[in-house]
Order: C-alpha cells, then sequence, then structure tokens
C-alpha cells in the first residue's frame, strides 16, 4: 500500500515534469534549427539566399527576443501564476514556427526568431518557478533535469528534421507539438502556491491533493500558505529592497553567475554553428551533420544522466564534473585549430574536433544545463522569486545575445584558436567558483534552504 501510494504522489509530479520536459524540447528546437539550416541557407543553391552577416543576425536574435520575454514572463508569472505563464508563453513560440514555415525572405525568418526568442525568455523566467511550486524536495532536483533532458531530445529532432525535410517541413513539425503542449498545460492544475497568493484556498487544497496524490494534504497545505504568507505583505518596492539583504543578495549573485557561465562557455558557438565549425576544421572523415546528429543524442544520454545524479551526487558535484569536462573540450577545438594555422597536416587528428564537440555536449547537459535551474527553483523565498527568475532570465537572454552575436566577428578579428582558448578560459573559472562559493542545496525543503540563507 505504501509502494502504491509512493508511486501515486511521484507519478502526479513525474506527469507535470514530462509536460515541462516536452515545453524545453521547444528550447532545443531552437538551437538544433539553426546548425545544419543555416548551412543551408548559406549554400549556393539556397531557397533563401543569405551571406554570412545575415545569418550570424538570424542565429543570434532568438536570444535578443528572449530578452524581452524575460520581462514578459516575470509580469506574467506574478499575475496569472507559474503554470498559465507557460501557457502564454507556448503562443510566440508558435507564431515563431508558423512564420518560419510560410517564410520567403531573411527578414521573415529574423521576425520569427524574435518571436521565438520571446517564448525561450518566457520559459527560463517561469519553468524553474512551476517545478519548484508542484514537487516535493526529493526529486525537485531531478524534475528539473528531466525538463532540461527536452533539450537535447530536440536538438536530435530539428539536426535530423533540418537535413532531411525543408524548412517549411520541419517547422510544421515542432508548430505540431506546441500546439499540443497548449492542450496539456491547459488541462494541468495551477500551483498552489499561486492559488493561495489570489485567496482561491479550496483550489489550492484540490492542487496539492493532484500534485501529492491525497498524501498530507493539509500539513502541505499549511506549508505552502506559511511560505507565501509574506508576498501579500510586500510592494514591489520592499521587495526590491529585500534583494539587498544579506541572504538575498547571495543567492541573487549565485543565480546570476551560474546563468552567466552557463552561456560564456562556448554554447551558442557550438550549438549554432557545430556543422560550419567541423567543416572550417577540415572534417572528412565522417559527414558534419551526421556527428551533429550524434551530439545531439550523446546530449540525450547524458541529460538522461543528470536526472539520476542530480539528487544523488549533489549540485555542485556535477557542476564541477561539466564545468571541467567542457573546458577540455574547448582546448581540444583550440589545439586542432592550432595546428591548421601552423599547416600542420591534421588529417590523422581528425578524431579530436569530433572527440571534443562530443565531449562538450555530454559535459554540458550533465551539469551546466540543469543545475542553474535547479539553483533558480530551489534558493529564493515565494514573494521575491518571480524578481529573481526575471533577473536570472535577462542575465541568461544578454549573455547569449553576447555570445551568439560575437562569435562570427571574433572568428573574424582573430581566428578559431584564439575563440576557443577565450571560452576556456571562461569555462575554467567555473571550477574555483563551485569548489569555494557554491552551497550544496541537495534534498532540502524551500524553506529549510531560506532558513539555512538567513543564519549565514
Amino acid at each position: 500500500m505504501i509502494l502504491q501510494l509512493r508511486t501515486n504522489i511521484i507519478f502526479s509530479q513525474w506527469f507535470a515534469g514530462i509536460g515541462v520536459t516536452l515545453l524545453l524540447m521547444q528550447l532545443g528546437f531552437m538551437g538544433g534549427w539553426t546548425s545544419p539550416t543555416l548551412a543551408r541557407l548559406m549554400a549556393p543553391e539556397s531557397e533563401i539566399p543569405m551571406n554570412p552577416e545575415e545569418a550570424s543576425w538570424v542565429a543570434s536574435l532568438v536570444n535578443f527576443g528572449r530578452f524581452f520575454g524575460a520581462i514578459f514572463g516575470a509580469i506574467s508569472e506574478n499575475f496569472l501564476g507559474s503554470k498559465k505563464s507557460i501557457f502564454v508563453t507556448l503562443f510566440p513560440i508558435a507564431a515563431g514556427w508558423l512564420i518560419i514555415s510560410l517564410a520567403n525572405s531573411v527578414v521573415w525568418l529574423c521576425v520569427a526568431r524574435i518571436s521565438s526568442g520571446i517564448g525561450l525568455g518566457m520559459i527560463f523566467s517561469t519553468f524553474p518557478l512551476f517545478v519548484g511550486e508542484v514537487s516535493m524536495p526529493e526529486i525537485r532536483g531531478a524534475l528539473v533535469s528531466l525538463a532540461t533532458f527536452g533539450v537535447p531530445v530536440g536538438q536530435v529532432v530539428s539536426s535530423v528534421s533540418g537535413t532531411y525535410l525543408s524548412i517549411s517541413q520541419a517547422a510544421s513539425i515542432y508548430l505540431g507539438v506546441c500546439l499540443a503542449l497548449m492542450v496539456m498545460f491547459f488541462w494541468l492544475p495551477e500551483s498552489p502556491h499561486h492559488l493561495i497568493k489570489i485567496g482561491k484556498r479550496k483550489a489550492a487544497k484540490e492542487s496539492i491533493n493532484w500534485y501529492r496524490a491525497g498524501r498530507e494534504v493539509d500539513k502541505e497545505f499549511d506549508a505552502v500558505e506559511k511560505f507565501v504568507t509574506s508576498d501579500s505583505k510586500c510592494s514591489f518596492l520592499n521587495k526590491v529592497r529585500e534583494l539587498r539583504t544579506p541572504a538575498i543578495r547571495k543567492a541573487t549573485f549565485q543565480v546570476i553567475a551560474l546563468f552567466t557561465f552557463m552561456q560564456i562557455c562556448g554554447l551558442n558557438s557550438i550549438i549554432f554553428y557545430m556543422e560550419t565549425i567541423l567543416s572550417k576544421g577540415q572534417i572528412t572523415v565522417i559527414s558534419p551533420s551526421l556527428i551533429v546528429i550524434g551530439t545531439n543524442v550523446c546530449g540525450i544520454f547524458a541529460a538522461a544522466l543528470s536526472i539520476v545524479l542530480i539528487d544523488r551526487c549533489g549540485r555542485r558535484f556535477l557542476l564541477l564534473i561539466s564545468s571541467t569536462g567542457v573546458t577540455i573540450s574547448m582546448v581540444g577545438l583550440m589545439s586542432h585549430f592550432m595546428l591548421i594555422d601552423m599547416e600542420i597536416d591534421t588529417t590523422n587528428l581528425q578524431w579530436l574536433p569530433i572527440a571534443s564537440v562530443f565531449l562538450f555536449i555530454i559535459a554540458f547537459f550533465l551539469g551546466l544545463m540543469p543545475v542553474p535551474s535547479t539553483i533558480l527553483s530551489e534558493t529564493f523565498p515565494a514573494n521575491i522569486k518571480c524578481i529573481a527568475a526575471c533577473i536570472a532570465s535577462l542575465t541568461g537572454a544578454l549573455m547569449s545575445f553576447l555570445s551568439a552575436k560575437t562569435y562570427q566577428p571574433m572568428v573574424d578579428a582573430m581566428g578559431e584558436t584564439y575563440v576557443f582558448m577565450f571560452y576556456a578560459i571562461c569555462s575554467i573559472i567555473v571550477i574555483p567558483y563551485t569548489i569555494f562559493l557554491m552551497p550544496e542545496t541537495k534534498g532540502k525543503s524551500l524553506q529549510q534552504i531560506q532558513d539555512e540563507l538567513i543564519k549565514k
């Protein structure tokens, strides 16, 4: 009986986690769309001809739109709650795929990418809060990791679709998934935190009953009510002032640092330009497009492994392993392009850049992808959680836009060797930060984390 009850409890929350996983598949679609599509559009027989500068804008504008999406997402979460905000998020994403399926010029592709980026920014402002509010502490990290598991799955689907289907056909597939998600999130219960916040106590109990499968509903209701009570008593200015308290200031710095590290390690350059990088690296032993598909498949297994490890080994352990692997991968790419610059024959060293991009994807999805969102979901009190999510999403948007837009100018100015050296230096900084500055939050309740931050 106990085992059956436990299974029911986990099922309700994991069902919500699967919904968020499908949501983040859209992020994978957006990122994976770029590599095969830009390579096709810059080819001589392109259906929408574009030059490298235009391709750079198409790649990076999704992160420009993300900046505005971060603001819209925070406002939406504050007034509508995390579940309804996710539902709203799907509209600009669907619009982006619809425009791409009908686009006949670079301008329309840019408009579509901005629309998709708005949805992307809203995703990072909402999904960590939703997962944090509906999940038990024992599986919170695993649910966030499950959500990020959708990113490499989406990248595999988009890399295959982008290689073998037309641009319009691939976009129609992504639009179909988006429409199915709308139905799912329309049906899911709102988080009890928002329902209590707006005074719907009966609906909040029903939500807790669904997400907890009837176990200790009254106890959980009292805990959630205590957790969100302060929100109704604080004005917006008071919430902003609370960011200056030592515990919250420390948590804010931590989230800003983690979301910055996620973007400046070379993520956008590898995801958006992987096929181009491999072609410039003189890879002939296997088609670069197949390597892109293979790396994204490995990313799926890495993301799956993080689901198991994040609540067993902890956030700090995964971040250390991940940052170390990313650093090694960047050193490998730097070394390969250095040999090319020195006009040394690299025919027998083609395994080096191939292994490097595989290692990057595996290492990134093991830790640097799930850990920042996990920390965001469990570090801040309810009354400033929206502001914290907005700060995190704005940080990610700004750094991802700068990273994506500066890649091609940096390559033109100093070559791939020094660009990858720069990314290696950025990623190695994560190691001492994790060891000396980042606390462990594994297995702790939201209230317990806040109590410990206040004590510190």
